[in-house]
């Protein structure tokens, strides 16, 4: 809601955000502790709990996707948001989802983070089947993507990212990367209280790094 005390946040930039788990569930950890984080950071910010491999088949998720969006634009103005600036975020299977959306999407956002992302096919294969590969659908309308990843994952090798920011270097898509030096696959905000194993100190600043890389890409600043 609207406050006297945040007087530069009458309309705010918006993140949607979709939690991992292979299609085959929604990862809590990568749902409202997120959407937490970027509230924090000025954005309204929303958790798409998309239909899950078991229920649907691709392309339900970007389905699901595109009616996020449209319900998400369709209440701009009472949620103040600027429809200018709305960025999604996708962890693991929801970083592939992410990837979708920054370029084949009919609402195409205006900015993705993607978090340890399924990208190439070896990885997307473990998702289902007959699911588009993002590093073949990357053009010169590609959405400026955020990626972040740690080195020892062993569920998304650091190929996905390396693989997909050179398709988008080779398209002249603005980016930004981040490949930690170690953690596991799925970490979320890296937080003890979600009980992983041993990460990197820097692995859990990726969230104020993409916030900052936002701003610098004119999406939000403070």
């Amino acid at each position: 809601d609207k406050s006297a005390e945040y007087p530069n946040l009458d309309v705010r930039p918006a993140v949607l955000i979709f939690p991992g788990g292979g299609y085959a569930v929604c990862s809590d950890k990568e749902a409202e502790p997120i959407a937490l984080g970027y509230t924090q950071a000025g954005y309204n910010a929303f958790v798409l709990r998309y239909t899950l491999k078991s229920v649907k088949p691709w392309p339900a998720p970007l389905n699901d996707y595109e009616k996020a969006m449209e319900t998400i634009l369709s209440h701009a103005e009472e949620w103040g948001i600027d429809k200018k600036r709305i960025a999604v975020a996708g962890f693991s299977a929801g970083g592939h989802l992410a990837a979708c959306a920054a370029t084949i999407a009919v609402h195409k956002p205006a900015a993705a983070i993607l978090g340890y992302a399924a990208l190439t096919e070896e990885t997307v294969s473990l998702c289902g089947k007959d699911i588009p590969i993002p590093i073949d659908l990357v053009d010169s309308q590609t959405a400026p993507c955020f990626l972040f990843s740690t080195r020892t994952d062993n569920v998304a090798p650091i190929q996905n990212t390396l693989s997909f920011m050179q398709k988008l270097n080779d398209n002249g898509i603005s980016f930004e990367s981040h490949i930690y030096s170690y953690g596991p696959h799925g970490f979320g905000t890296g937080e003890n209280i979600y009980n992983q194993p041993e990460i990197s100190d820097r692995a859990k600043t990726w969230l104020k790094d993409s916030v900052k890389w936002l701003g610098v890409y004119g999406l939000f600043s403070s």
